[in-house]
Protein backbone atom coordinates (compact mmCIF):
# COMPACT_ATOMS: atom_id res chain seq x y z
CA UNK A 1 0.00 0.00 0.00
CA UNK A 2 1.19 3.86 -0.84
CA UNK A 3 0.44 6.55 0.99
CA UNK A 4 -1.57 9.41 -0.24
CA UNK A 5 0.47 12.04 -1.43
CA UNK A 6 0.16 15.39 0.32
CA UNK A 7 -2.38 17.71 -0.78
CA UNK A 8 -4.64 15.23 -2.46
CA UNK A 9 -7.78 14.97 -3.22
CA UNK A 10 -10.21 11.84 -2.56
CA UNK A 11 -13.46 11.72 -5.00
CA UNK A 12 -16.62 11.34 -3.48
CA UNK A 13 -17.33 8.67 -6.02
CA UNK A 14 -15.61 6.59 -8.14
CA UNK A 15 -16.92 5.56 -12.34
CA UNK A 16 -15.92 2.52 -13.26
CA UNK A 17 -16.72 1.69 -17.01
CA UNK A 18 -15.28 -0.55 -20.09
CA UNK A 19 -14.17 1.90 -23.36
CA UNK A 20 -15.76 1.09 -26.19
CA UNK A 21 -14.06 1.23 -29.55
CA UNK A 22 -14.56 4.77 -30.88
CA UNK A 23 -17.02 5.47 -33.46
CA UNK A 24 -17.33 7.51 -36.49
CA UNK A 25 -21.40 7.26 -35.80
CA UNK A 26 -23.16 9.20 -33.60
CA UNK A 27 -24.29 7.92 -30.40
CA UNK A 28 -20.58 7.44 -29.24
CA UNK A 29 -20.66 5.63 -25.62
CA UNK A 30 -17.72 7.35 -24.79
CA UNK A 31 -19.50 10.82 -24.79
CA UNK A 32 -22.01 9.41 -23.12
CA UNK A 33 -20.47 8.78 -20.14
CA UNK A 34 -18.87 11.73 -20.53
CA UNK A 35 -21.72 13.32 -20.25
CA UNK A 36 -23.60 10.81 -17.47
CA UNK A 37 -20.63 12.08 -15.30
CA UNK A 38 -20.54 15.40 -15.40
CA UNK A 39 -24.60 15.35 -14.71
CA UNK A 40 -23.88 12.86 -12.00
CA UNK A 41 -20.68 15.58 -10.51
CA UNK A 42 -23.29 18.25 -10.67
CA UNK A 43 -25.97 16.97 -8.84
CA UNK A 44 -23.66 15.40 -6.27
CA UNK A 45 -22.32 18.61 -5.97
CA UNK A 46 -25.30 20.62 -5.32
CA UNK A 47 -26.65 17.44 -2.91
CA UNK A 48 -23.36 17.81 -0.39
CA UNK A 49 -22.10 21.53 -0.83
CA UNK A 50 -18.66 21.81 -0.63
CA UNK A 51 -16.89 18.69 1.78
CA UNK A 52 -13.31 19.70 2.51
CA UNK A 53 -10.95 16.96 1.29
CA UNK A 54 -13.13 15.74 -1.51
CA UNK A 55 -13.97 16.32 -5.29
CA UNK A 56 -17.46 14.71 -6.50
CA UNK A 57 -16.39 12.05 -8.91
CA UNK A 58 -13.62 10.57 -10.49
CA UNK A 59 -14.00 9.35 -14.09
CA UNK A 60 -10.42 7.82 -16.00
CA UNK A 61 -9.95 9.72 -19.11
CA UNK A 62 -7.04 8.23 -19.76
CA UNK A 63 -6.99 6.52 -23.48
CA UNK A 64 -4.83 3.20 -23.93
CA UNK A 65 -5.55 0.48 -21.73
CA UNK A 66 -2.64 -0.05 -20.41
CA UNK A 67 -2.11 3.87 -18.92
CA UNK A 68 -5.15 3.07 -16.76
CA UNK A 69 -3.34 2.39 -13.49
CA UNK A 70 -1.79 5.71 -13.74
CA UNK A 71 -1.12 6.29 -9.83
CA UNK A 72 -3.69 9.25 -9.85
CA UNK A 73 -6.16 6.04 -10.67
CA UNK A 74 -4.85 3.98 -7.80
CA UNK A 75 -4.96 6.96 -5.16
CA UNK A 76 -8.80 7.20 -6.84
CA UNK A 77 -9.97 3.86 -6.43
CA UNK A 78 -8.14 3.70 -3.17
CA UNK A 79 -9.54 7.18 -1.45
CA UNK A 80 -13.37 7.24 -3.08
CA UNK A 81 -16.29 6.77 -0.94
CA UNK A 82 -18.89 5.14 -3.26
CA UNK A 83 -18.08 3.04 -6.06
CA UNK A 84 -20.12 3.24 -9.33
CA UNK A 85 -19.76 0.26 -11.78
CA UNK A 86 -21.77 0.59 -15.39
CA UNK A 87 -22.86 -2.70 -15.68
CA UNK A 88 -22.35 -3.64 -19.19
CA UNK A 89 -21.46 -6.65 -21.09
CA UNK A 90 -18.15 -5.02 -22.32
CA UNK A 91 -18.15 -4.32 -18.42
CA UNK A 92 -18.19 -7.78 -17.20
CA UNK A 93 -15.46 -9.08 -19.90
CA UNK A 94 -12.83 -6.09 -18.78
CA UNK A 95 -10.16 -7.21 -16.32
CA UNK A 96 -9.46 -4.00 -15.59
CA UNK A 97 -12.79 -3.18 -13.74
CA UNK A 98 -12.95 -6.29 -12.41
CA UNK A 99 -9.17 -4.87 -11.01
CA UNK A 100 -11.34 -1.68 -10.10
CA UNK A 101 -14.17 -3.41 -8.58
CA UNK A 102 -11.13 -5.77 -6.09
CA UNK A 103 -9.32 -2.61 -5.01
CA UNK A 104 -12.86 -0.52 -3.61
CA UNK A 105 -14.43 -3.89 -2.38
CA UNK A 106 -10.92 -4.81 0.15
CA UNK A 107 -11.71 -1.44 1.76
CA UNK A 108 -13.88 -1.64 5.40
CA UNK A 109 -16.95 0.54 5.66
CA UNK A 110 -17.43 2.11 8.69
CA UNK A 111 -20.83 3.20 10.26
CA UNK A 112 -20.82 6.62 10.94
CA UNK A 113 -22.15 7.67 14.90
CA UNK A 114 -25.94 6.65 14.74
CA UNK A 115 -26.23 4.53 11.80
CA UNK A 116 -28.17 0.89 12.89
CA UNK A 117 -26.74 -0.74 10.41
CA UNK A 118 -23.03 -2.39 9.41
CA UNK A 119 -24.30 -4.40 6.76
CA UNK A 120 -24.65 -1.55 3.99
CA UNK A 121 -22.15 -1.56 0.67
CA UNK A 122 -20.61 1.16 -0.97
CA UNK A 123 -21.00 -0.09 -4.09
CA UNK A 124 -23.49 0.86 -6.62
CA UNK A 125 -23.85 -0.78 -9.76
CA UNK A 126 -25.72 0.81 -12.55
CA UNK A 127 -27.43 -0.57 -15.22
CA UNK A 128 -25.68 0.89 -18.66
CA UNK A 129 -26.73 -1.25 -21.05
CA UNK A 130 -28.74 -4.40 -21.06
CA UNK A 131 -26.47 -7.48 -20.38
CA UNK A 132 -28.83 -9.98 -21.88
CA UNK A 133 -26.92 -14.02 -22.40
CA UNK A 134 -23.98 -12.77 -20.11
CA UNK A 135 -23.69 -14.75 -16.94
CA UNK A 136 -23.39 -12.63 -14.09
CA UNK A 137 -20.34 -12.73 -11.85
CA UNK A 138 -20.83 -13.62 -8.31
CA UNK A 139 -19.61 -10.42 -6.62
CA UNK A 140 -22.97 -9.01 -8.74
CA UNK A 141 -25.44 -11.20 -8.46
CA UNK A 142 -24.78 -10.78 -4.58
CA UNK A 143 -25.53 -6.69 -4.63
CA UNK A 144 -28.54 -5.10 -5.63
CA UNK A 145 -28.48 -3.06 -8.41
CA UNK A 146 -29.33 0.63 -8.13
CA UNK A 147 -32.55 1.34 -9.03
CA UNK A 148 -34.67 4.79 -9.03
CA UNK A 149 -37.47 5.04 -5.91
CA UNK A 150 -40.06 6.83 -5.32
CA UNK A 151 -40.64 8.54 -9.33
CA UNK A 152 -44.28 10.43 -10.29
CA UNK A 153 -44.42 7.66 -13.12
CA UNK A 154 -43.06 3.95 -12.41
CA UNK A 155 -42.39 3.35 -15.95
CA UNK A 156 -39.23 5.62 -15.70
CA UNK A 157 -37.80 2.43 -13.24
CA UNK A 158 -39.69 0.11 -16.25
CA UNK A 159 -37.39 1.55 -18.83
CA UNK A 160 -34.14 1.67 -16.81
CA UNK A 161 -33.94 -1.88 -15.72
CA UNK A 162 -35.03 -2.88 -19.47
CA UNK A 163 -32.50 -0.01 -21.55
CA UNK A 164 -29.91 0.85 -18.87
CA UNK A 165 -28.65 4.53 -19.16
CA UNK A 166 -27.22 4.08 -22.44
CA UNK A 167 -30.28 3.14 -23.86
CA UNK A 168 -32.26 6.39 -22.48
CA UNK A 169 -29.57 8.62 -23.83
CA UNK A 170 -29.35 6.93 -27.42
CA UNK A 171 -33.39 7.17 -27.35
CA UNK A 172 -33.59 10.62 -26.37
CA UNK A 173 -35.40 9.95 -23.28
CA UNK A 174 -34.37 12.82 -21.48
CA UNK A 175 -36.93 13.30 -18.72
CA UNK A 176 -36.33 9.49 -17.99
CA UNK A 177 -32.69 10.08 -18.23
CA UNK A 178 -32.29 13.24 -15.74
CA UNK A 179 -34.96 11.48 -13.08
CA UNK A 180 -32.85 8.48 -12.90
CA UNK A 181 -29.14 10.04 -13.02
CA UNK A 182 -30.73 12.60 -9.83
CA UNK A 183 -31.83 9.58 -7.95
CA UNK A 184 -28.80 7.63 -8.23
CA UNK A 185 -26.68 11.03 -7.00
CA UNK A 186 -28.87 10.74 -4.17
CA UNK A 187 -28.60 7.72 -2.98
CA UNK A 188 -24.78 8.34 -3.51
CA UNK A 189 -25.02 10.88 -1.20
CA UNK A 190 -27.03 9.06 1.33
CA UNK A 191 -24.31 6.31 1.28
CA UNK A 192 -21.74 9.20 2.31
CA UNK A 193 -23.55 10.47 5.11
CA UNK A 194 -24.01 7.66 6.63
CA UNK A 195 -20.76 5.25 5.81
CA UNK A 196 -16.98 6.19 6.11
CA UNK A 197 -14.89 3.83 3.65
CA UNK A 198 -11.25 3.80 5.22
CA UNK A 199 -8.65 4.24 2.43
CA UNK A 200 -6.77 1.46 1.30
CA UNK A 201 -4.39 2.79 -1.61
CA UNK A 202 -2.79 -0.03 -3.56
CA UNK A 203 0.76 0.24 -4.57
CA UNK A 204 0.37 -1.08 -7.90
CA UNK A 205 -1.93 -3.45 -10.30
CA UNK A 206 0.11 -6.48 -9.08
CA UNK A 207 -1.80 -6.51 -5.47
CA UNK A 208 -5.09 -6.84 -7.11
CA UNK A 209 -7.61 -9.41 -8.70
CA UNK A 210 -10.07 -9.44 -11.26
CA UNK A 211 -13.30 -9.95 -9.03
CA UNK A 212 -15.04 -10.95 -12.16
CA UNK A 213 -13.44 -14.03 -12.57
CA UNK A 214 -15.17 -16.98 -10.67
CA UNK A 215 -13.24 -18.94 -8.00
CA UNK A 216 -12.85 -22.82 -8.57
CA UNK A 217 -15.69 -24.42 -6.12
Amino acid sequence: MMDAPSGTRAPLFFVSYSRAPVRRASGNPAEYVSRFFEDLSGHVSELVGPVTGFDPGFLDSSIAGGERWSPELLQAAGTCQVFVPLVSSALLGSEWCGLEWDAFSRRRIVPRPGVASAHETAIVPVTWSPTNGTPLPRVLRDIQRFSPTAMPDPDIAVHYQRDGVYGLLTMQWENTYRAVVWRLAQRIVAIHRSYVVEPWVPASVDELCNRFVEEPG
